[in-house]
């Protein structure tokens, strides 16, 4: 029975978390799409290298919670789209004049494409940017052999073909994509794979609450 029931809703296209039939914008009929207007993104006093569109509080908002269920992995492009579309016109007033854009997506374990690879290239399409995936998950010995705390520092490397990439170019903005900021190792563990470059940010869907630690402080100081 429930195997039917998933199988119907996703014929059916319903809302992701009501289960209307009118279906609007990124599985969402256009009410349950306005709630989403109850959790914008508040940004905190250091964090002026983060964008997102909303502050994600797991527990009071299972909305945003679904959403952020629906969208993991690779087959929610139309969302991504939608969700690029909502970060562009939020953000680019914003952005400093004359500098390159440079999207890289947060890498899945597996090294297929997934939700950040879809936001990554979504964003770069209505930016005018450049899609980057150039980083990967540490597989070396060093990574295998690291603490639980060594691991959440150096998670990532360049894929080889990038291995001579210009990592201090002045005019580039690093723009690293991924759907959630948690704690920031993982943007963190990114910024270090790319050289520790002097223009560098974190956009994502949402920032959960509790995000804390020193990977969000290192990531506010260029020369950490």
């Amino acid at each position: 029975m429930n195997s039917l029931l998933k199988m119907l809703k996703e014929r059916l296209s319903a809302c992701l978390h009501c289960g209307s039939l009118e279906v609007e914008r990124a599985g969402m009929c256009v009410p349950c799409h306005e709630v989403l207007n109850h959790y914008p993104h508040q940004r905190r006093r250091r964090q002026e290298w983060l964008r997102a569109l909303y502050s994600w509080n797991p527990g009071e908002s299972d909305l945003l919670s679904a959403l952020v269920l629906s969208l993991k992995g690779r087959h929610n492009k139309q969302g991504w789209q939608h969700f690029a579309q909502m970060m562009v016109q939020q953000h680019v007033p914003d952005l400093p004049a004359g500098r390159r854009l440079h999207f890289v997506p947060a890498p899945s374990k597996s090294g297929a494409e997934d939700h950040a690879s879809l936001f990554a290239r979504a964003l770069a399409a209505h930016m005018g940017g450049v899609y980057f995936p150039c980083l990967r998950k540490a597989t070396s010995g060093k990574q295998r052999r690291a603490d639980r705390g060594e691991r959440a520092l150096i998670a990532m490397e360049l894929v080889e073909k990038n291995t001579e990439l210009s990592k201090n170019s002045t005019d580039i903005l690093w723009i690293f994509v991924d759907d959630v900021l948690t704690t920031g190792s993982t943007a963190r563990a990114a910024r270090l794979a790319l050289g520790s470059p002097p223009h560098f940010e974190v956009w994502v869907l949402a920032e959960r609450g509790l995000s804390c630690g020193a990977s969000t402080d290192m990531l506010q100081n260029p020369h950490a």
